[in-house]
């Protein structure tokens, strides 16, 4: 069953990077773009640990750093992406969390990302970074998030259990 874990994660983080490079820059939100991708990549992380939501990360950083808008340093998405999936999963190991816990772990981690980015792309000489922006990005980032979580960490989640179902639980003593 691992390669049907494996095709689900390719499949949300390929459909995530289409939607955030095609259709959402046609939104015309103020500030940033919301970042779909970064979404997705906790959503993975939530659900499947450390491990994976850090090769998920690995996978869509590489891919947004390869497709046709990319001007940046090759690898800096991935390397902040691989950072936010690793946290997502550490932080995604209570299975009994509350949905606004949810939500605000996707706001911080997505808040983290954005701050990262910013000061990896700083000191790599990134020409997108341009500290004026900064506060901004953060706030749009931050918001854009916290809304798309509250849909896309359910969906992920259902999607997940669907293809990989938790173990029964058994009270020991009971009969």
């Amino acid at each position: 069953m691992a390669w049907l874990r494996t095709a689900l994660a390719v499949a949300l983080v390929v459909t995530a990077v289409l939607l955030e490079l095609t259709a959402l820059p046609f939104l015309h939100l103020p500030g940033a773009t919301p970042d779909l991708v970064t979404v997705t990549v906790i959503a993975l992380g939530l659900v499947g640990g450390p491990v994976r939501g850090a090769a998920t990360g690995l996978a869509a950083g590489l891919l947004l750093d390869l497709v046709t808008p990319a001007d940046g340093v090759l690898g800096l998405t991935a390397l902040v992406l691989v950072v936010i999936g690793y946290f997502a999963g550490l932080l995604g190991g209570d299975q009994d969390r509350s949905p606004f816990l949810t939500v605000a772990y996707a706001g911080l981690l997505t808040a983290a990302s954005t701050l990262t980015f910013a000061l990896v792309g700083g000191l790599v000489a990134d020409p997108r970074i341009t500290w004026d922006r900064v506060p901004g990005l953060l706030l749009t980032q931050t918001l854009y998030a916290v809304f798309l979580a509250a849909f896309v960490v359910p969906g992920v989640t259902a999607l997940w259990r669907r293809v990989d179902p938790p173990a029964p639980r058994y009270e020991v003593g009971r009969q």
